[in-house]
């Protein structure tokens, strides 16, 4: 993903109140840290394990924390989505190696009885939660949103309404669905969303888009922009999200403030996987690098520029570099 320059930034930038100062403070600032953690973390004593349990779990943390900033930071920014959608599977990875060091920690000595869950669902880190559920669907990685429940499931006392409509659409197993969601405001009202008759989705989800910033008072992100650098832009994930999987008409919201309409588009253009039934085998098959080559045939690295080789079954999946310190491989074709 290439930073935009000031020119290109006023002209395509989505969120209003960014400035071209803090997206281009951030942007810098968390891809030199992704490159940070991964010589970190590949240092002997973090390899080894005589770093310690906790101190190993905290750069996986940050880096897990940062990429979605990052991808926040982008798409406010106007980084084009098809960019974003690449560096997904690298977020996931993220969270998945986050996921590893917590659970180890958890279960080791010096995590005993702590009960900290991955991906909080009742505090402020539940945007997180909501953030990677909704992006894997809106840049068509609905197919590896089943990696999401064990990160969800660790360590919550109960599960979120909304989030969990969202997943079971695409996992139907998981069909345990409250009536509420941990963090009320503003989200449980897309519950109501979800339940209604096709008809009248629309005016509930303009309803919801109106109320939503004010809704928001609880949540961390609530008057960000009046804090620096911490600001990454005020979006509706979930509405964007719901609007996709549930064909909702958004003629009369495309244009409302928070909602994340390209990546709707985004979505639609590209015919992403809807629900459980459209994830074909065709879909993107992602593996990361060092893992033996689950397909013969040519891969390609998600990655700025990407490159691509050829492997044979069982070969492991190794890359030259990697700019953001991961490497993610996606099957192309079999020639």
């Amino acid at each position: 993903m290439q930073k935009l320059d000031i020119d290109k930034f006023g002209k395509k930038k989505r969120e209003k109140l960014l400035d071209f100062e803090v997206y281009d403070y951030n942007f810098d600032d968390l891809l030199t840290g992704f490159e940070v953690v991964r010589k970190t973390l590949s240092r002997p004593d973090y390899i080894s394990g005589e770093i310690g349990k906790y101190k190993a779990s905290v750069p996986a943390k940050q880096r897990a924390w940062d990429s979605l900033n990052f991808l926040a930071t982008a798409y406010s920014g106007g980084d084009e989505v098809a960019e974003l959608a690449k560096f997904f599977p690298a977020v996931l990875q993220y969270w998945e190696s986050f996921s590893d060091a917590w659970i180890a920690l958890d279960q080791s000595e010096q995590g005993a009885g702590s009960r900290v869950a991955i991906l909080p669902l009742m505090g402020t880190e539940y945007v997180f939660a909501n953030q990677i559920i909704c992006l894997a669907i809106l840049t068509g990685w609905a197919k590896l949103l089943n990696k999401i429940p064990r990160m969800l499931d660790f360590n919550n006392p109960c599960r979120d309404g909304m989030l969990e409509r969202l997943l079971h659409i695409f996992l139907p197993d998981r069909d345990e669905l409250p009536s509420e969601c941990t963090r009320h405001l503003p989200y449980f009202k897309t519950i109501r969303i979800f339940d209604a008759p096709q008809a009248a989705r629309p005016a509930l989800m303009k309803e919801y888009l109106e109320d939503w910033y004010e809704a928001s008072r609880r949540e961390g992100y609530y008057n960000s922009h009046m804090r620096g650098d911490v600001f990454t832009g005020y979006w509706s994930w979930e509405a964007a999200a719901i609007t996709f999987v549930l064909d909702i008409d958004d003629s009369s919201f495309r244009d409302a403030m928070f909602n994340p309409v390209d990546l709707v588009d985004y979505a639609r253009g590209i015919n992403a996987p809807k629900s459980s039934r459209y994830l074909a085998d065709n879909v993107e098959l992602p593996e990361k690098s060092g893992q033996p080559c689950p397909k013969a045939g040519r891969w390609e690295t998600l990655d700025i520029p990407p490159q691509q080789r050829q492997f044979k079954y069982g070969e492991i999946l190794q890359a030259s570099d990697a700019a953001y310190g991961i490497t993610v491989w996606r099957y192309l074709d079999a020639t």
